[in-house]
């Protein structure tokens, strides 16, 4: 990640409206600021871009110390490039010319992301986020960096940030030899690079039937991407909400937003860009980021969406991206929105951003303290080992903990009480502090937000030693001069009536909030800075509760994530026996969760073993669902417990395929070297599904002795598994490169078209000149047609957006034409539903799973009683493709479906 001046200069004082004619244009600017400046035609325009600059540095800097430790350090100096998955396609027939996803023996589990989050599968980047649907649901855990996204989205949209690919040693020996060249022969070099690029064009045009138009190509090439082209606006639905009302005709849903902003740019700004929002809304030009819709408390949600619905009726031309739960998200989608779900960090995301923060630790001070020195090896080695497992927010407070060296407890409640330690005046003992903080925590998860009026009705004190009279307006903490006299840096929202001067409760808040563990949002309320810090503290008042009061806690959503925290220090057995005999719903919530559990809790808890082997038996158990046993397969790894390989170990030898196939990829989650025994003859194994699942498994553990084996597997497998380890290496810059870069150009033809998938992967200059020679000049079309496939993806985008909407009912091809044999015409709207039902209930086995699967995908929860009944067709993908949907209704609308047993 690196900071693009060039690009950040033009969006910066150019304008929305201007930017893509400036850009075209830019081999005419001598210098981005000046050059803008001086094509200004009007007072208006250059007033226009003046509060436009304000606007995006307000922006920055907001986004800049939006994370868990931006008192410490800046966004833009330990970002990773955030990374989408796409929600599944559309179910539709098998097409026999299609050639199989590699990655389709990855199930993608989104709410427990482990299994998943070591394989290289196919990711979107923020550019292809903007190639489908207008208005995107953006899903994930919470501590899985949906804030951050957005703010990744924001700042690149802006030109600030440019994500690069990692370093690797050819690309680095191919800049040293540049490096030593002339400027003249640099120059050669370039334009050998843009000649043999044209020529791929040229002959891509020529494959297809048509025509090169250069003009036409430059045209494209010199198009900004559409989040460049728009104004980015972050918003908090907390902000957005803070008044009341309802939305329509008589409140304009934009009014909100502009509110929302004002109140967290600085007055200057809030009162210059309201005009340039409303136009740019009106004309279509924002990109639009909410965030916090499941920060709200559950009586905000409906106004939440029916904010969503008013804006959509009016503004459907912007683009609109909402950040949410990754369970209970269907009001949401029902609104318009399309699911897209951040992927979880891989083992390259972790490390380097160990690196980052090691980069940034001199830099890094805290209210008068000096720089520290760089860490150490020792502690960057500590803070990049062991990561497996661990959501991005859990990884960043174990860097910072690893760092700092303050750990006073191990393993989660060190790093957590780590980060809160940096989070509070420098007075004020963690200890002290800490019940306080508690209470505080416990206000925000039953009522939603904490208030300075609250906290004074329930006794809740102030910092301690806090004597300034309570109608004084006195305050102990720091007041910057110019919010003091007013100033035009001063926050707008600053200059209401200020309550944190008012009570000692108040001054408390004030505290908290400069020090970066409280935000406040409009109306004088505050919340942690992250609901996780939140459900730590809050689960320190449990630890007297009874089971039944725990279990009582346990059904209200927003007293989920303390109690599973409070087994970090208190005993939960008699809770875990409780859950263990409760019910099952479509998602075996009651089982599945407490996985995690096992995590938080000590090595030598009882109920450890009872919840790992329920689990066990749920991935082997005969005529299971299978989306259960991936399920199972998944959770196991949430509970980061050693003795898990000798559950996948027991499984790989199973005589079912399904099962063998998860738990080779169970393993190669684990990261475990002692897999590797396990793994490699099942390279060979007579399902190719599980061939490709130990190969892949391999690729995860990583070590010396697997890289071993995926070159043996790769130089001798079947052509699918030459492609998983190709995709494979493609993840591994150290040692994966070079081999594609030696097999691409290798005398087995096999071996070359392979490595065409794996380069198609890395965007680096010599990754992309192989796959340009490789369709130009390779002597075999069937290596020539991979990198065609390739190299179009790579210049023009996929052939069809991975963001587009699911269809309506009634624009599903293969109903259509199943009511059209049928001698019927497919009716509109409703209709169409009740004829997805009939396909369901008369078609055959094929048509009955399709039907099954679609109404799901729909989100069709008021079919439920049909899907219900296909759980007992002769079938067995019917009843599997039933329990999916009702498994998939059950994430949409976040409230357990009884299963029968």
């Amino acid at each position: 990640m690196s900071i693009d001046i060039e690009n950040f200069g033009l969006g910066l004082l150019a304008g929305w409206g201007s930017a893509y004619a400036l850009y075209r244009a830019r081999h005419l600017l001598q210098g981005a600021a000046s050059s803008v400046s001086e094509s200004a035609s009007s007072a208006q325009n250059s007033a226009t871009r003046s509060a436009d600059s304000r606007y995006i540095n307000d922006l920055i800097e907001r986004a800049n110390g939006s994370h868990l430790g931006g008192m410490a350090v800046k966004m833009t100096d330990i970002m990773v490039e955030p990374r989408f998955i796409p929600a599944p396609e559309f179910a539709l027939p098998p097409d026999d010319e299609v050639i199989h996803d590699i990655f389709r023996v990855i199930p993608v589990v989104h709410d427990h992301p482990y299994l998943h989050a070591s394989y290289n599968i196919d990711t979107l980047s923020i550019d292809e986020l903007s190639t489908g649907s207008r208005a995107l649901a953006l899903l994930g855990l919470p501590g899985s960096g949906r804030t951050t996204a957005l703010q990744a989205i924001a700042l690149h949209s802006l030109g600030v940030v440019k994500f690069t690919p990692p370093q690797d040693k050819i690309q680095a020996k191919l800049d040293s030899e540049e490096a030593a060249l002339s400027e003249k022969e640099r120059s050669v070099r370039v334009q050998e690079r843009i000649l043999i690029e044209q020529r791929a064009k040229e002959r891509l045009a020529n494959e297809q039937g048509n025509a090169f138009d250069a003009e036409a190509d430059e045209e494209l090439r010199s198009a900004l991407p559409l989040f460049r082209r728009l104004m980015p606006v972050y918003v908090h639905f907390a902000d957005l909400l803070a008044n009341g009302g309802d939305f329509g005709q008589e409140v304009d849903p934009a009014e909100m937003i502009v509110r929302a902003v004002q109140y967290n740019v600085k007055r200057v700004t809030a009162k210059t860009i309201p005009r340039n929002m409303y136009n740019r809304f009106n004309k279509g030009h924002i990109l639009l980021l909410v965030d916090g819709y499941d920060d709200l408390p559950e009586f905000e949600r409906p106004r939440a969406l029916a904010w969503l619905n008013a804006f959509m009726d009016q503004y459907s031309q912007n683009f609109i991206i909402v950040a949410g739960p990754v369970t209970g998200f269907g009001g949401i989608t029902r609104t318009g929105f399309t699911p897209v779900f951040v992927r979880p960090w891989s083992d390259l995301d972790i490390n380097a951003t160990a690196d980052h923060w090691a980069d940034s630790w001199q830099r890094m001070t805290k209210r008068g303290r000096r720089s520290a020195n760089r860490p150490d090896q020792a502690a960057i080695d500590r803070a990049r080992a062991n990561n497996r497992a661990l959501l991005p927010l859990e990884v960043t407070a174990k860097i910072w903990a690893s760092y700092t060296g303050q750990v006073d407890v191990p393993g989660y409640e060190g790093w957590i009480r780590a980060a809160l330690s940096r989070l509070i005046p420098d007075d004020q003992p963690l200890a002290g502090l800490l019940p306080r903080l508690a209470q505080l925590a416990a206000v925000q998860l039953e009522e939603g937000y904490i208030t300075s009026a609250r906290l004074q009705a329930l006794s809740i004190g102030g910092i301690d030693g806090d004597t300034a009279p309570a109608e004084t307006g006195e305050t102990p903490v720091e007041t910057p001069p110019e919010a003091a006299s007013g100033g035009e840096n001063q926050k707008a929202g600053d200059a209401e009536e200020d309550t944190e001067t008012k009570s000692a409760q108040g001054r408390l808040l004030a505290s908290l909030r400069k020090q970066g563990l409280l935000i406040r949002y409009r109306g004088d309320r505050y919340q942690f800075r992250h609901c996780l810090l939140a459900s730590y503290l809050a689960s320190l008042t449990l630890k007297q509760s009874s089971a039944d009061e725990l279990n009582s806690r346990l059904e209200r959503p927003a007293w989920k994530q303390a109690v599973a925290y409070t087994a970090l220090h208190t005993s939960v057995d008699r809770l875990v026996r409780k859950r263990l005999t409760a019910g099952a719903d479509a998602l075996h919530n009651n089982l599945l969760d407490l996985s995690r559990w096992i995590a938080y809790s000590p090595t030598d808890t009882d109920w450890r073993g009872d919840v790992l082997r329920s689990l066990g038996n749920l991935l082997i158990v005969p005529n299971q669902y299978p989306l259960l046993r991936e399920r199972a397969a998944a959770a196991l790894l949430d509970s980061r417990d050693e003795s898990t390989i000798l559950i996948f170990r027991r499984a790989v030898r199973n005589m079912n395929p399904y099962i063998r196939r998860l738990a080779c990829l169970g393993m190669g989650a684990l990261g475990d070297a002692e897999a590797i025994r396990d793994l490699k003859p099942l390279i060979r194994d007579q399902e190719m599904d599980v061939q490709l699942a130990a190969g892949m498994a391999l690729g995860a553990v990583g070590t010396e002795e697997a890289l071993e084996a995926m070159v043996v597997a790769f130089t001798e497998g079947t052509e699918q598994v030459r492609q998983a380890m190709a995709e494979a290496f493609a993840a591994m810059p150290e040692e994966g490169y070079p081999i594609l870069a030696e097999a691409v150009e290798h005398q087995d033809m096999m071996l070359r078209r392979a490595a065409v998938f794996g380069l198609r992967r890395i965007r680096t200059t010599w990754a992309l000149i192989a796959i340009y020679r490789a369709f130009l000049e390779d002597e075999q079309w069937y290596v020539r047609s991979a990198a065609q496939q390739a190299f179009q993806e790579i210049q023009y985008g996929r052939a069809e957006s991975p963001t587009a909407p699911y269809p309506q009912a009634e624009a599903i091809p293969w109903l259509v034409e199943w009511a059209a044999s049928r001698g019927e015409t497919m009716p509109a709207g409703e209709g169409a539903q009740q004829m997805l039902l009939r396909a369901l209930q008369e078609g055959e086995p094929p048509i009955r799973a399709l039907a099954a699967e679609n109404l799901g995908q729909l989100g069709l929860a008021s079919m439920s009683k049909a899907l219900y009944g296909a759980l007992r067709d002769r079938q067995e993908d019917v009843r599997a493709a039933a329990h999916k949907s009702l498994a998939g209704l059950q994430m949409q609308i976040g409230q357990p479906l009884p299963i029968p047993a």
